[in-house]
């Protein structure tokens, strides 16, 4: 019997220290960096459950990776911008978000593929050591949902604080748009070289298929006025 006593007193106490939450926050800024990047955030408390953010994050880098035995390189640029709003149940540190994001992500691709491959009998009127590119760009959907769960040390109270968010930004399958082959004579609009360039957007498409659904995960320092 007791030992129910205990337990019972426990849930009160965890329940009490969620729902004990000064209503002194009014307006934060916060600097932050994850996934997508580093960015700042804004935040309005709308109630002692409710919260609206907004912010903006940027990153750039570069990796390679081979598709269709093409060695490609890619330069990625992540430009996001978000309007969420971040639900506190029991007005408690834990937080529920939802909302969405001006999805500015994006791919340029460069691929170096052998002339004989895509140019046939063109090939041997070019020197040796000239080079023949794939080159195009891969975005996403502009306008993308965003959900995800998270803590915030300071909900509702002044000062600092820290933050930290796990999520999934549902931005779409890739969509590859502007590829060409680059080469020493422009043979663009050849039959072999159309069908080339169909087959290398449907196998760059599939291989970037994972990223419709792509991981967020970040930590902010924040100061609560």
């Amino acid at each position: 019997m007791e030992k129910k006593y205990l337990v019972l007193a426990g849930c009160l106490f965890l329940l009490n220290s969620t729902q004990a939450v000064a209503t002194e926050e009014n307006f934060a800024l916060g600097l932050k960096g994850g996934t997508l990047g580093g960015g700042v955030e804004a935040t309005k408390v709308l109630s002692d459950d409710l919260v609206l953010r907004t912010g903006v994050n940027y990153l750039t880098f570069s990796i390679d990776s081979t598709i269709g035995d093409i060695d490609y390189e890619m330069e990625a640029t992540y430009k996001n911008g978000n309007l969420l709003v971040d639900w506190h149940p029991f007005s408690g540190a834990f937080r529920i978000s939802g909302g969405v994001f001006l999805n500015g992500n994006e791919v340029d691709v460069d691929g170096i593929v052998s002339k004989e491959r895509v140019l046939g009998p063109i090939a041997q009127y070019l020197p040796l050591n000239d080079m023949v590119h794939v080159k195009g760009n891969v975005d996403f959907n502009s306008l993308a949902p965003y959900a995800g769960i998270g803590w915030r040390s300071n909900h509702g109270e002044s000062g600092w604080g820290l933050a930290c968010e796990f999520g999934v930004l549902f931005q779409g399958s890739a969509q590859v748009s502007d590829l060409y082959l680059q080469a020493p004579i422009d043979v663009n609009n050849t039959t072999n070289v159309q069908d080339f360039l169909s087959e290398q957007k449907k196998e760059i498409e599939d291989e970037l298929d994972d990223y419709q659904y792509y991981p967020v995960a970040s930590i902010m320092l924040m100061y609560n006025f």
